[in-house]
């Protein structure tokens, strides 16, 4: 998040926060009290946070399995080598191959065109 972004967050927050004691002292007392209902959740709801714990051991199982699966993938070429022992493989040109050009091309068309024509000015000039 860029600091401007952060900064226009931060100010409509504190824009938001009310002005007066009482309501502040209130405001504090319903942030206190959801705290501690959010941390006290598993003491009133044992067998849920105990699934939940399940759960997530078997999510978190997972997780490890098809990042490991992923990059074990990634590392291996297409035999199934370690990547780092792939070879590199060149086309070699083997003794004797007739090189001559084939096709319709002349040795003109195969040279790299550098630069277009010169234009020519309306006065029969160049630029």
């Amino acid at each position: 998040m860029s600091l401007l972004k952060l900064g226009i967050l931060i100010a409509v927050v504190v824009a938001v926060l009310p002005a007066d004691r009482e309501q502040q002292a209130a405001l504090y007392d319903k942030a206190a009290t959801a705290v501690h209902w959010t941390a006290t959740f598993c003491d009133r709801n044992g067998a849920t946070c105990d699934q939940a714990g399940v759960v997530w051991s078997a999510f978190v199982e997972k997780a490890k399995f098809g990042a490991a699966m992923a990059y074990e993938l990634v590392t291996k070429d297409s035999e199934g080598a370690p990547a780092s022992a792939q070879t590199v493989r060149y086309n070699v040109i083997e003794p004797g191959v007739d090189l001559t050009p084939r096709g319709t091309l002349r040795a003109e068309d195969l040279e790299p065109v550098w630069r277009g024509a010169m234009p020519v000015q309306p006065n029969g000039g160049r630029i």
